[in-house]
């Protein structure tokens, strides 16, 4: 698929070339530019500060529509940490990825992508009944009847987007966007239920799979404007995975961290360093490339890239010392993102900021599940 250039005309339904508009307003691990992504969901508590950092990553049109790929459908869910029946038994489900049991690295195509888009922007479209505007400290006991009536109703969106998912899985042939898929579908789900007696930490599930959900469909972006093929030659080989989750029947999807994981604080923490390390690179306006950038902004910029490089190097370190396979699949991919991005930014051009995107995106859900599983 060839390479978008920011001036040439996009894919039918696309979001625009210029990528996204600068700066970050949603703490924690928030997203750029003052248009804020579908799931403003994605925010956990205020208090809790999870390190933003996570600028030139795609405006909101972007997390609303998934760019000409070609497609189809079809998916599976993960399963309870304690079964392996999978394992023992050599049962595939009819998982096209059931055989992947490699390392994660960057995504160039996948047959998903397309199905994933209808599926998403409905969402993003239902959500937009003021739940969008919701002030997600009051608890269900305090909340108005019009206040009710709009979680209930994006209770019924987010419930009907994870089951229209589901099928998604099996016709996916990457592990990884199988286990994005499943914990997409499970936090969905775990937000849906809570929602009859919710408090602010719940809105946690709802960040998971708002996170979950952007960096589905980054990767599919990336894939469509061609800078997953332009740039993943420029990243080594990943390190190979130390445990791989075993394939489960379809349908019966559970929280990958139900339980606090021992990388948790150290990611937090160096999330939270990340953002503070490239506060001038965060401001600079994404939408200028590579050659036009001036001698400020190319200096910015060579200083973030050895900052960059570390995160993602930190990144592979916390994956391979986690013993949960699915946090480790999530953690390196998004190394290898990073990675790609970070390499991209000498010849930067605006569809490099879906690669940032999806190391954010990913990193943002991972840390609200630490949070999540620690409430």
């Amino acid at each position: 698929m060839s390479f978008q250039p920011p001036g040439g005309t996009p894919p039918p339904g696309s979001p625009p070339p210029g990528g996204p508009p600068p700066g970050n307003n949603v703490p924690p691990q928030g997203y750029p530019g003052s248009q804020q992504r579908w799931q403003t969901w994605g925010a956990g508590p205020p208090t809790k500060k999870g390190g933003n950092g996570w600028k030139w990553g795609i405006g909101a049109l972007a997390l609303l529509v998934v760019i000409g790929v070609t497609v189809a459908v079809t998916i599976s869910v993960t399963k309870d940490r304690g079964d392996d029946g999978a394992a023992s038994t050599g049962e595939t489900f009819g998982l096209a990825s059931a055989d992947d049991k490699g390392p994660v690295s960057i995504i160039t195509e996948d047959p998903s992508c397309t199905a994933w888009g209808p599926i998403v922007r409905t969402l993003a479209q239902e959500q937009r009944n003021g739940w969008d505007q919701r002030d997600r400290s009051i608890p269900a006991t305090q909340w108005t009847p019009a206040q009710r009536t709009q979680y209930e109703e994006v209770a019924g969106a987010m419930r009907r987007a994870a089951d229209q998912s589901v099928p998604l899985v099996k016709v996916t042939p990457h592990r990884v966007m199988r286990e994005l898929y499943q914990q997409f579908i499970a936090y969905a789900h775990a937000y849906v239920d809570a929602i009859p007696t919710y408090s602010e930490t719940d809105n946690l599930l709802a960040g998971v799979a708002g996170g979950i959900s952007n960096a589905l469909t980054d990767i599919c972006t990336a894939i469509s404007y061609g800078s997953a093929e332009a740039r993943a030659p420029l990243v080594d080989a990943p390190p190979n995975p130390t445990a791989i989750e075993p394939p489960t029947e379809p349908g019966g999807a559970t929280l990958f961290l139900s339980a606090v994981d021992r990388t948790c604080p150290d990611l937090i923490e160096t999330l939270e360093q990340f953002d503070e390390d490239t506060a001038e690179w965060q401001a600079m306006d994404s939408n200028v490339p590579a050659s036009d950038w001036n001698p400020e902004q190319r200096k910015i910029i060579e200083g973030v890239i050895p900052v960059m490089t570390g995160l993602a190097h930190h990144l592979d370190e916390l994956g391979l010392r986690s013993n949960n396979p699915t946090l480790q699949d999530f953690a390196l991919l998004a190394a290898q993102y990073r990675r790609a991005y970070a390499n991209a930014l000498p010849s930067y051009s605006t569809p490099d900021s879906y690669l940032a995107a999806v190391s954010a995106d990913i990193t943002s859900a991972v840390a609200d599940a630490c949070r999540a599983s620690d409430a």
